[in-house]
């Protein structure tokens, strides 16, 4: 008879989320890092996730579903500027909280450019019904529109990373509102 998990799987994969998130990403994570973290041995870290890729996917898509994530609060906006302006704010107070690891985690692997893009979709397609509305002038492309959005905050979650304030990286986002096109 298999002896029951000595941890809480939930509070466990958390903590890889954490892991993950603080150290880099899936290369950068040692599975001794993982298991320090998570407070379990290897043996049981396998037996609970399968592999460390395994654990990494369910890490990611429990970061994805953190409630307020900057792209789900942005799209509550009625106008694109004030979908573009609250997706940089929520990245920025996203990526500088106290209480998580800085930066964030999808724009820093490698192995989540299929999120990116999906990311670079969503913003591409709230644009794109932006200009249909007569909300962005006829001539804006909101592919890169998108793109513009996606390496700001790109920029703006390295740069959290390395110890930018709050207030410096709200000084960047608002110069780049200064130039967002308007009807």
């Amino acid at each position: 008879m298999a002896r029951p998990r000595e941890f809480d799987r939930t509070r466990a994969l958390q903590c890889a989320m954490l892991a993950f998130w603080e150290c880099g990403g899936y290369d950068q994570t040692s599975v001794s890092q993982l298991t320090e973290a998570m407070g379990i041995s290897s043996p049981s870290l396998y037996a609970a996730f399968g592999s460390k890729r395994d654990l990494f996917d369910e890490a990611v898509e429990l970061y994805a579903q953190r409630p307020g994530t900057p792209l789900t609060l942005a799209l509550t906006e009625p106008t694109a500027y004030e979908f573009a302006s609250r997706l940089l704010d929520a990245a920025i107070v996203d990526c500088t909280k106290r209480s998580q690891p800085k930066g964030c985690l999808v724009n820093t692997d490698p192995l989540l450019v299929d999120r990116r893009d999906n990311g670079h979709a969503v913003i591409a397609k709230r644009l794109a019904r932006a200009v249909d509305e007569g909300d962005l002038p006829t001539s804006a492309d909101p592919k890169t529109l998108a793109e513009y959005l996606i390496i700001v905050v790109n920029g703006l979650s390295a740069r959290a990373r390395d110890g930018v304030t709050r207030r410096e990286l709200r000084a960047v986002a608002a110069n780049v509102m200064a130039a967002w096109p308007r009807t």
